[in-house]
């Protein structure tokens, strides 16, 4: 039986990477976009690539676009098994975090931690009963000398410490889910203007990179997944 994955953010980067993975390993991609021209444009070059894709328009700043989004899928793919949070926005990643007004942090977080949340929590129902996983694309929040993007950070502590509490809660209430986060590492995207240095990916490694982790047979809850595989521990100070 065909499996369907849902990834927000997927018509370009590393979401568009991961929904080249996914596909070309048999996975329906139900590619997630706000822009409907460019995420009918990525859905129509996957299944040029045999991927069986299906765009479904989302912006995780609107309220009504998740409420639709969610609706569609729950009607027309009720055999959804797995929801990778992929889109992200990431604020001014150069200015202070003193120097941020409380509108440009609230933006960030809007996407990025209320929005994943909404949809999170909507698709949950069908995604419990087909034993589903939830993927959290991350990054470390640890202190850096050479990465330090304040709203960007914050928002990703956040949807952190809600992957690792809501895995906390699956398993109290012995639910059949499964939520875990990779943190693929600095990867060249339009996210930080394509930057490039030797420590840096490209998108279609860290495509890779994730979907090896998907596909490697383990359980992954409540884990935060570093790209060279090590798992975070927030009470030991490892991040």
């Amino acid at each position: 039986m065909t499996k369907k994955v849902f990834i927000t953010g997927a018509n370009k980067g590393i979401g568009k990477q991961i929904a080249h993975q996914m596909g070309n390993n048999g996975w329906t991609v139900l590619l997630g976009a706000r822009d409907e021209s460019r995420g009918l444009t990525a859905a129509n070059e996957l299944k040029t690539e045999g991927i069986d894709a299906i765009y479904v328009n989302i912006d995780l700043q609107r309220h009504e676009t998740i409420l639709t989004a969610a609706d569609t899928i729950k009607s027309q793919h009720p055999d959804l098994t797995m929801l990778i949070n992929n889109a992200a926005i990431p604020g001014d990643m150069g200015k202070p975090g003193y120097d941020f007004t409380l509108d440009e942090l609230r933006e960030v977080m809007e996407t990025n931690v209320f929005g994943t949340f909404e949809l999170t929590q909507q698709l949950l129902p069908i995604l419990e009963e087909n034993s589903g996983r939830i993927l959290n694309i991350s990054i470390p929040i640890g202190m850096s000398d050479f990465f330090n993007p304040f709203a960007y950070k914050m928002s990703k502590a956040a949807l952190n410490a809600m992957t690792q509490s809501l895995a906390q809660n699956f398993s109290k209430a012995e639910k059949p889910l499964e939520i875990f986060a990779i943190m693929p590492g600095g990867t060249t995207t339009d996210l930080n203007d394509n930057m490039k240095a030797d420590f840096m990916k490209t998108a279609p490694e860290a495509g890779k990179l994730i979907a090896d982790i998907i596909f490697d047979g383990k359980n992954h809850n409540s884990e935060i997944i570093n790209f060279n595989g090590k798992v975070a521990d927030y009470n030991n100070g490892l991040f």
